[in-house]
Order: C-alpha cells, then structure tokens, then sequence
C-alpha cells in the first residue's frame, strides 16, 4: 500500500520536532509497529507508551515504529504511517496496539480495516500478527478475542525478553501462536471454538521499578503537556476504590526510589524544562516531599498529578507553590459520607474542606474537583449531596472552582463489575441537580455527556462479539456501533446493566482477578 508523499512529509515534519526518537536499519530485525489508536498528540502524552517504545527499541533484533490515528491533535481522517521510516502497517511483521481506553477497541478496528488488514483473526492468515496490551486490555481482553492473535495482560518490563523471541517464533511458516501460549501474561484465543474455558492468564507486573527507565523517551512540545519531561514516581495504588479499574490492575503500590526519580528529572533540570511527576495516587508515594525539596531548591518548575485530600497539608502545600503549581487536582468522587464509603472512596468532609483551605491559604489559583454520578446505591439525594459539598468548598476557596461530574461505568475487573450503569435518563437528571445547585455560585461546571458511557459499559464487560460486531458495522458512529451489536446478538441493556453478584464473566479466565462478593480481593 503506497502512502501519500503529504503523509511523508507531515510524518517527516513532527520526526524532526522531536528528541530521542529511535531510527534503525530494518535489517535482520523484527518490525514491530506500536499503534495508539488516538491522534499523536494524545498518544505523545502517555508515558505507558514512550515506556515500551524504549523498552522494545533497547533490544538490538527490534526496531519498533510508532503509527497514530492521524498526526494532529484531534480525531479525524485517518493518517497511518510510521512516524520513523514512513511506511504503511503492512510493511510491519507485528502489529502491537496500545489501549488505555475501551472506546479505542473503535478506533483499532478501524486501523486494521483502513490499513487493508481484515480485522478478524480468522481472515489473515497469520500475517501481520495483531497484538493488543494496556489498561483496558488488562481488565479484560475478551472483546477482541476475535480481533488480535494475542493480548498481554498486565506490565511488560519483566517480560519483554521472553515475549520478543515468541513472537518471532511465532511468526515462522507457517505461523503457530504455541510459542506465544507459553509467554506469561499473554492469552491467546481458543481458535478451535472448543467450548472449554480459556486457559488461566496471570496478570503480570514488574516488582523493582527502579530496574527500568520510566521518564519521557521522546520529546516534543506537541502533546497535551506542552514540552514537559513526564517522570513516573510510583505505580499502583493502595487506597482500594471499588469502581477503579487503574487502582485493580496496577496492584500492588510500589514506588521508585527518590535517587532514580531524581536522576530522571535532571535532564529536563538542566534543559529548564517542567517536570511531571506522575502516580495513581502521588502524595501515598513516601518520596514526593523529599523530591519536591531537592528540586524546588534547585529552580526547578514541577507539575504533580492529583493528590489526595487528606494528605494535603501546609509543608506539602508550600512545596507546591514554589515548585510553581497554581492549580490543584482533587477527587471526592461523592458528595456524601455514606456514598464515599460505599465506593471505598474513605475522605471525611473535614479532610475534603481542609484541603480546600490549605489551598485558599497558600495562594493557589484553581481548584478542580472530580465526582461521578450513577454510582451504585446512589440516590438524588447524594446528587444534590456533591453539590452542597462544592458549595462549601467554595465558601472556602475564593478563586475558580472547576467542577467536573461524569457517569459511572461499571468496569470490568473491579469489585463493582456485577453492578449495573445507571440508565442514561437517571444520570442526565442527576447532572441537572448537581449544575442547579451550584448556579450563581461561580463554579465551572463541566459534565461529561452519558450517551457514550452505555457502549463504553458493554466493551468493558463484554465478549468476543464485541469485536465481530466492530469488524462488522459499517460506520463508526454511536448509532452504528449499537446497531452492530445487536446484530452480532448483543442485548446492549442487559450488557451494561445489573448482574448477579458472584455470576460468571467473560473474564473469569484472568487469574488475579476473581473476586469475594463483598467486593475485596480472594
């Protein structure tokens, strides 16, 4: 397939805009694309991305290439080629898709389909060999089971060098995906259409990160952080919330050591450059304040992710501020008490509050809260609950409030994945009493429109139909995505709703993932 000279040299254009990317000679090695199926400013963002990048780059018998959805910032004609050598998808012996978000598994059908490779398993023959990894594939790799030859369950670093010979091994004539069965973490679906349930897969993850580089491999100034070098302090969470899938399969909490945080910044130190220190759960990480002191006395800009209210203080706070944050990150994700424990979301309303006033006392300039809506065993009650709770933070915080609300989703592989989505009318409502109590109160309000929320509920939960009925649709609309579904069988109410606590999943086979019914770990 012959790409347009435009694409070259778009492709060309944003290569040269960046530092460290990674061009090799194709010869004696295994071609392998990575593909984010969102525009390159998006994917440029995700340091899960550039982290594999650089893993798989590091092997001498590799070169791995990076593919976008299009080389822009938003959504729109598709655009696929190599950024590197500017070649098109078939070139690549091994595809390896990138999915932190189930609406992508859209996007990937698509690329296969525009790419000239079908997207079923069954209808390629072995060549390219289609591969899928990230979080939503981790939760639950079912809805592609008819899509990709594999998908890898969990963090690669320890197992990249057991998986790059399989894949080779694999890719000899004729092809047979046994060498890559064996790999851990990696689930091959069953063919034969046996009727026996999919062989056990273990989840993977990487027990000493300071092993493994996790800081910006690629600059350019051309993602939704500007030029800023992003530094992975810890992974995992410990806090426990029941409707989060990041906090499930991230597990366990470990953190970097303050020395290797530290040696991966010095690069944007010494270039003036904003760092980003990235974590599920940032201030549960014992290394934050130390790092914060070391840098902030050396001048240096530092941007943190969200932090969790009871851990703001006024020591922390001040860090912040000369670190040069003026905005603060904070997630109550209910307005009361009663819901917040029922989520596993343990903040008090005092907690809540005082950060609020740390924040108002230290000078910052914004404050972003983030609540859902639809949540299990929620009432209207609750909806006008976060509402009062924003209105006393604003009683508090004089500066701008941005209140951002969105539905709940029932994920796959967390302790509310029996439950159901709220229907569409219930949330809507919801949204309108949470924006109706905080009228003329000065509060941004920013709510998330429920009507995808229904389709993201069914890719999360859902079955190898998923993926037929998206090889199958003939358009990528909502409507047209739905209508395929129900085509392939699917009862998208049934799929998205209530289920029997305990009942059986799509992704019973995954082993770390079976859960007690009172929501904890077995």
């Amino acid at each position: 397939m012959a790409v347009a000279w435009s694409l070259v040299e778009k492709a060309r254009t944003l290569l040269a805009a960046e530092q460290g990317a990674v061009v090799k000679d194709w010869g004696g090695r295994l071609p392998i694309a990575l593909v984010y199926p969102s525009p390159y400013y998006v994917g440029m963002s995700s340091l899960g991305l550039q982290s594999v990048y650089r893993l798989l780059n590091s092997r001498e018998d590799v070169v791995c290439e990076r593919v976008f959805l299009n080389l822009g910032r938003r959504s729109g004609d598709l655009e696929l080629v190599s950024l590197e050598s500017q070649r098109p998808l078939t070139d690549f012996a091994v595809v390896a898709f990138s999915v932190s978000y189930e609406l992508d598994y859209i996007h990937l059908v698509q690329v296969l389909r525009e790419a000239g490779i079908p997207p079923l398993a069954e209808d390629r023959g072995g060549w390219p060999l289609v591969i899928a990894g990230g979080a939503a594939v981790t939760g639950n790799p079912a809805p592609l089971a008819a899509v990709v030859d594999a998908a890898y369950i969990g963090e690669i670093e320890e197992v990249v060098d057991t998986l790059v010979p399989a894949l080779t091994a694999t890719l000899q004539e004729p092809p047979d995906l046994g060498a890559l069965s064996g790999v851990p973490g990696v689930y091959v679906p069953d063919r034969a259409a046996s009727g026996s349930p999919p062989r056990p897969v273990q989840r993977q993850w990487t027990r000493d990160l300071d092993r493994w580089p996790a800081d910006t491999a690629v600059s350019t100034r051309f993602t939704e952080f500007g030029d800023m070098h992003l530094v992975e302090a810890a992974r995992g969470c410990a806090r426990g919330c029941r409707f989060c899938l990041a906090g499930q399969i991230y597990r366990p909490l470990r953190g970097r050591s303050p020395e290797k945080v530290l040696q991966a910044a010095e690069v944007a130190v010494n270039e003036g450059r904003t760092i980003g220190l990235l974590a599920p759960s940032l201030s549960d990480w014992r290394g934050l304040r130390p790092v914060l002191e070391n840098l902030v006395a050396r001048g240096a800009r530092v941007s943190v992710s969200s932090l969790r209210a009871d851990t703001l203080d006024d020591n922390l706070a001040r860090l912040l501020v000369a670190a040069g944050n003026e905005s603060l990150t904070i997630a109550p994700e209910a307005g009361s008490q009663r819901l917040r424990d029922e989520i596993g979301k343990h903040l008090d309303r005092e907690e809540i509050l005082s950060a609020a006033e740390v924040a108002e006392r230290h000078g910052l300039a914004e404050l972003k809260l983030y609540f859902m809506l639809g949540l299990p065993t929620e009432t209207d009650a609750d909806a006008q609950a976060a509402a009062d709770l924003v209105l006393e933070i604003r009683s508090l915080f004089r500066r701008r409030i941005v209140a951002n609300v969105a539905g709940f989703v029932p994920k796959a592989s967390t302790p509310f994945q029996w439950h159901g989505m709220a229907p569409t009318a219930v949330i809507g409502r919801r949204m309108r009493l949470f924006e109706r109590g905080l009228r003329g109160s000065a509060v941004d309000v920013r709510a998330e429109s429920p009507r995808w929320g229904r389709l993201q509920a069914v890719f999360s939960r859902g079955d190898e139909r998923v993926g037929r009925a998206l090889a199958a649709t003939i358009g990528y609309g909502r409507g047209q995505v739905e209508q395929a579904l129900r085509e392939a069988g699917v009862d998208l109410q049934a799929a998205a709703g209530e289920w029997p606590v305990g009942s059986a999943t799509p992704w019973d086979f995954l082993e770390p993932f079976r859960r007690g019914t009172a929501g904890g770990l077995e």
